[in-house]
């Protein structure tokens, strides 16, 4: 799951570190604390439309004709929890606290958003629980009036199922699909 921050580098604090001191002078950690680093220059195309609607940038810098701002995008701040995992290690239980925790951030403050995999629409509300073959559904959205790319788009973005993705690019390079007999 993607987060954007309104600032980079930003740094959320997941998990408080927890340590005890004992007797000897020693230390002892009993929680080792977790940070959400928000880095600049990760922004996708989509994400970056949204903070740029989302949010006002003021003071920006400019460039040598004094006339021309420099993009935000130095200062936009995105933070991945799969990427996170993947660099760290860390087991799943831990990406969901973080993802558990952005997403309360998200919803009590304006400065960070959960960034949608695309901004492309399903072609209809119940679209992810179609239950026929990939061949039926490519005929329903060829019969509707569907842009097929759009759908092709939608589909690698958020289910990303094969046999669906195959069917599709079929249809739209215009090759023939398997009919289904019924009889």
């Amino acid at each position: 799951m993607r987060f954007v921050s309104q600032s980079a580098p930003y740094t959320a604090q997941v998990q408080r570190h927890i340590a005890v001191a004992l007797g000897a002078g020693l230390i002892e950690d009993r929680q080792e604390p977790i940070y959400a680093r928000f880095e600049p220059y990760k922004l996708l195309p989509h994400e970056r439309q949204i903070a740029l609607e989302r949010w006002s940038f003021t003071g920006l810098p400019q460039e040598a004709d004094e006339v021309t701002t420099v993009q935000p995008d130095f200062r936009i701040g995105v933070f991945d929890s799969q990427e996170y995992q993947n660099e760290t290690g860390c087991s799943d239980e831990v990406r969901e606290l973080i993802e558990t925790k952005l997403m309360d951030q998200a919803l009590r403050y304006d400065r960070i958003f959960v960034a949608p995999k695309t901004l492309v629409q399903p072609p209809w509300p119940k679209y992810d629980e179609y239950r026929g073959t990939p061949t039926a559904l490519v005929r329903k959205l060829v019969d509707e009036g569907h842009d097929l790319e759009l759908v092709l788009e939608y589909e690698e973005a958020t289910q990303n199922r094969a046999a669906i993705t195959a069917a599709l690019l079929e249809a739209i390079r215009g090759e023939p699909s398997e009919e289904e007999v019924v009889g």
